[in-house]
């Protein structure tokens, strides 16, 4: 029986329970729960398989014993009763096919055992004839099968074995049929702890198995979010945390696309900090990574949207780009950033044109058509920069037309 693994258990969590070496055939009170509904299912599964099987074997036995009867009156009697057990077969294996059901699986299929335990048991005492061995032998047939067989869990294997007994005892007694004790004890008690012991073993195999897939599906698990974890590094820049050129390249190509193919506006700013060189040259290197690290950190909230992106798009220039945005938009975005970049007032004690640090901003939005060419239109928010910084920097210039 093949259960897929749980993720909510950690990897010292499964080892401590398979170090438990699971004596009891019980998990922790979280765990239980879940393997309990996929057993279930799984059980549920493969009892249409099972079943005729089991089915056959029932006719076989039945006709081993009918050959042996039909001499004797109690024959028809006995075939009466033991029909029953084949009809609750049947029943049980047709539950198993409504997939609705699977969640009762311990209690039809639990329910069906204990009554061909019982209804077995109750031939013995019922039928007498001088050949009780052969009816003995359906009653062990009935309980081995039950605890090996069905697919029930050990405890609910345990329950349905020794309830169809206790049933099979009270029923007995009340109808005043005589019980061979000692017969009975080496029959059905015997049989019940040897299908215990196979119950016990087969329950434990596949608790360790699931725990052995659970570990399986913590490595899946882990491997994924690793290669996850990779793939973002690959699509970072290293300082700043912002998008690299390469995956900037890649998404800008995807939404240029879909703004083409359902003509819809596609906004970039490219963001230049003014005297950049300078600051390097003053502060040093260390306080120009800051000074990168904390324009980048406005610049992510700037592009808040999940359509938005921002990226460093080489030394001290960065690219934003604004799917569905049109140009007074963008013109509010820009202004706001000046406006950040301002309210950070990093010391800049070499910029000639504020004590503080400023930026230069290129604005271009564009509706593609087929003619228009990307490059173009990146090219066009590049001369706006270049326009802003002519114009004394610390200001955006709006391009609204990408170049020729």
């Amino acid at each position: 029986m093949k259960l897929e693994g749980s993720k909510l258990l950690s990897r010292n969590e499964i080892h401590a329970l398979i170090s438990n070496g699971l004596n009891y055939v019980y998990f922790s009170k979280k765990l239980e729960p879940i393997y309990r509904r996929q057993y279930q299912h799984e059980a549920a599964l493969e009892f249409r398989y099972r079943a005729p099987i089991i089915f056959l074997l029932y006719i076989y036995l039945s006709y081993g014993i009918y050959q042996n009867l039909s001499e004797t009156e109690q024959a028809s009697q006995w075939l009466l009763l033991y029909s029953w057990v084949g009809i609750i077969i049947f029943i049980a294996w047709l539950f198993s096919f409504v997939r609705r059901f699977d969640h009762l699986f311990d209690i039809y299929a639990g329910l069906g055992c204990s009554a061909a335990i019982a209804i077995s048991f109750m031939i013995i005492t019922s039928v007498q004839n001088n050949n009780d061995a052969l009816l003995h032998a359906a009653m062990m047939y009935a309980v081995i099968i039950v605890y090996s067989f069905v697919g029930l869990r050990f405890y609910t294997a345990l329950i349905a074995g020794w309830f169809g007994g206790f049933t099979a005892i009270l029923i007995t007694k009340l109808l005043n049929y005589p019980i061979d004790w000692a017969f009975l004890n080496r029959t059905y008690t015997f049989s019940s702890v040897l299908g215990m012991s196979l119950a016990y073993a087969i329950d434990r195999q596949h608790r360790e198995n699931y725990l052995q897939n659970c570990i399986i599906e913590l490595n899946k698990l882990e491997m994924a979010q690793q290669s996850e974890q990779l793939e973002r590094l690959t699509q970072l820049d290293a300082l700043t945390g912002l998008a690299n050129r390469r995956h900037l390249t890649t998404v800008l190509d995807q939404q240029w696309n879909m703004a083409l193919r359902h003509q819809m506006p596609l906004s970039i700013l490219m963001v230049d900090i003014d005297f950049f060189k300078e600051y390097n040259d003053h502060l040093g290197h260390l306080a120009g990574d800051i000074c990168l690290q904390k324009i980048a950190h406005e610049l992510q909230l700037i592009t808040s949207r999940s359509t938005d992106l921002a990226a460093r798009y080489g030394g001290e220039e960065f690219l934003l780009m604004f799917p569905l945005q049109e140009e007074h938009q963008i013109e509010t975005i820009a202004l706001k950033l000046l406006a950040h970049i301002s309210n950070l007032a990093l010391p800049h004690p070499s910029s000639s044109i504020s004590p503080y640090v400023t930026v230069s901003i290129g604005a271009a939005t564009i509706v593609p058509q087929a003619h228009d060419a990307l490059s173009a239109f990146i090219q066009s928010a590049d001369d706006a920069l270049y326009l802003a910084k002519s114009n004394g920097r610390n200001q955006f210039f709006m391009q609204k037309k990408p170049a020729a």
